[in-house]
């Protein structure tokens, strides 16, 4: 993707945010695997179908510009719509580059050919398919296209974005914070029960991965976005999500410090959330306001713990 006429910045409103995107995508059903990841559970093509194809359609359809086209029924024109005011405050457009990394033939191929007009696809030849996330991180990091992006985002394949807002949030908070503090989403599964549909997997967890700089903080912070309500922040007694997403400044910090492949749980847990927590506090949305910042797990790992089977 070219980068033109990126002067400015999208928070101040003098231009659309560019995020680039990258996405390790795995599938290869292993009947003797024990690990418990989505990509190699048996049986499971279906379901890694539907939620690789929702986290593909749920990222694309952040972008957005303040002025759009709109087709006139009336004699089958184009015309394009008055400017977006939804919020008094918010970017002034949102330019999405996706790209999801893929190793020999393990990968769900229908899938992403429906996108294929929309996202790079990066064919790799790997001796470990466990060093695909760390490819699609290392892109984010090492790229120098990326260099140009307002914000770098990490996500599993299964993860589903239903807020229209998220970069808006995560870019507001960015400078909130003057780049110092990695914001994260609450990560949940849906389950069947009307009831209680929501379940969130990524509770408190034992603190002793922790770097010294993130200690565990209820209310630690608050801000007030530009829709008027105030939010409180609390620093993450489980900061993984299965997703980072750095700002210009942050990513700058993340090439120079370095990152290491282990130390938080596995090897794929240390890409998704080590990659920031090496460097930065990650702060949450307090659980009171949890939907400011939430994200959907699509092929649950965790629900049969609540079902208790």
């Amino acid at each position: 993707m070219r980068d033109e006429g990126m002067s400015g910045s999208p928070v101040d409103g003098q231009r659309p945010a560019l995020v680039r995107v990258a996405i390790p995508h795995f599938y290869r059903p292993d009947e003797n695997d024990q690990s418990g990841y989505g990509s190699s559970r048996p049986d499971a093509a279906i379901f890694r179908a539907v939620a690789l194809a929702r986290c593909l359609g749920s990222v694309l359809s952040l972008a957005r510009q303040q002025k759009e086209q709109m087709l006139v029924i009336e004699d089958a024109s184009i015309a394009h719509t008055s400017q977006s005011q939804y919020l008094a405050r918010q970017l002034p457009g949102v330019v999405i580059d996706c790209h999801v990394f893929v190793t020999s033939t393990n990968y769900l191929q229908q899938e992403l050919k429906v996108f294929e007009n929309q996202i790079t696809v990066h064919q790799l030849q790997l001796d470990n398919p466990r060093r695909l996330p760390h490819a699609a991180r290392d892109f984010l990091l090492k790229d120098n296209a990326v260099g140009s992006a307002d914000l770098s985002l990490y996500l599993e394949d299964d993860l589903v974005i239903q807020d229209r807002l998220y970069v808006d949030k995560l870019l507001w908070f960015c400078e909130r914070t003057n780049h110092q503090i990695v914001l994260m989403p609450h990560r949940y599964e849906l389950s069947a029960d009307p009831v209680m549909p929501r379940f969130f997997v990524d509770g408190p967890m034992d603190p002793s991965p922790f770097p010294n700089h993130h200690q565990p903080e209820t209310a630690a912070a608050k801000g007030r976005f530009w829709d008027g309500q105030e939010i409180i922040f609390d620093i993450a007694s489980n900061p993984h999500s299965g997703s980072f997403a750095l700002s210009k400044e942050q990513r700058q910090r993340v090439i120079h410090g370095g990152v290491i492949d282990q130390g938080f749980v596995g090897d794929l847990e240390t890409v998704a959330t080590f990659t920031a927590l090496q460097h930065y506090p990650v702060m949450k949305p307090g659980w009171q306001h949890r939907d400011f910042l939430s994200i959907e797990h699509a092929h649950p790992s965790y629900l049969w713990i609540r079902n208790g089977s």
